[in-house]
């Protein structure tokens, strides 16, 4: 008897719980909700609490209100030069307008996201169609493309807050030709490098030449000024000793003279016996008269 006393009361507590959790719902820091009244929107932009509605009426679509990213897949493109390269990108984004969004994709985020993509995709096309590999390597007008895809995304509620390039492969092709390119620019450095480097060696050349040769002219000049000097005294001398005795002046440079005739010793001399040399081996007199 008693438990079946028990029964209306369990019924009604069940229905009660059921009835708080279809009129009450809770709203967390970060995120926000929209109301609506079978399929149309009474309220768009609640904020954190705990808030209630028509149980069984009322629906509440909460959505979080934080920045959200998202990984485009990598894309294989085309620049203005005709270079293919592998496009690897992210998005942030957030949702501005929580109407929007539910209307047009229903509060769905793998919607939402897809038509980021879409946007992202059809950006990156035309941005790499309309620039060259050195334009795109240096990041020259992601700007304008942020700005592109945000006007798309804008059309489901949401706005773009970055798009940057994660990461940019270049294909078998660019790579062969960027190699080729660096080895070539290498080469044509080496080149003026030895270049630089042989004319250098070229002047040094030419500047140890020309002082080798003023030292060379200023040594000789030198010499000559000294062998001059030399000459002027050994003449001086000799006059000074021509003027003192000049018998004996005479018979020093007739001797002088046989000492030269005699320095190679296979010299034969031959001499007649009024020879005044003979007169000199013979000791005829003082100096042989």
């Amino acid at each position: 008897m008693r438990t079946r006393a028990l029964w209306p009361f369990a019924a009604a507590l069940a229905f009660v719980v059921v009835l708080l959790d279809a009129t009450l719902y809770e709203v967390d820091a970060g995120q926000y909700a929209v109301v609506t009244t079978f399929g149309r929107i009474v309220q768009s932009r609640v904020g954190p609490g705990l808030h209630a509605k028509i149980p069984f009426i009322q629906n509440a679509h909460i959505f979080n209100a934080r920045l959200l990213n998202l990984r485009v897949e990598p894309q294989a493109l085309l620049t203005k030069g005709r270079k293919q390269v592998l496009v690897d990108a992210y998005v942030e984004y957030r949702i501005a307008s929580f109407r929007r969004y539910l209307t047009s994709t229903g509060g769905s985020r793998h919607k939402a996201e897809e038509r980021i993509r879409e946007a992202a995709v059809t950006g990156f096309r035309r941005f790499f169609a309309q620039r060259t590999l050195a334009q795109v390597l240096t990041g020259q007008g992601l700007g304008s493309l942020t700005k592109m895809v945000d006007a798309q995304a804008a059309r489901y509620g949401l706005v773009i807050a970055d798009l940057r390039i994660q990461r940019l492969g270049l294909g078998d092709r660019v790579v062969d030709a960027i190699d080729k390119r660096m080895a070539s620019d290498q080469l044509t450095r080496a080149a003026r490098i030895e270049a630089r480097a042989m004319a250098k060696a070229q002047v040094a050349r030419g500047q140890a030449d020309r002082k080798r040769a003023r030292i060379l002219a200023q040594a000789y000049e030198k010499a000559g000024i000294i062998r001059g000097r030399a000459q002027a005294d050994a003449a001086a001398i000799y006059a000074k000793a021509y003027g003192r005795d000049p018998r004996f002046f005479v018979f020093y440079k007739s001797l002088r003279a046989y000492v030269r005739s005699f320095a190679n010793r296979q010299t034969t001399l031959v001499i007649g016996p009024d020879s005044g040399f003979l007169r000199f081996l013979k000791n005829q007199g003082p100096y042989a008269k």
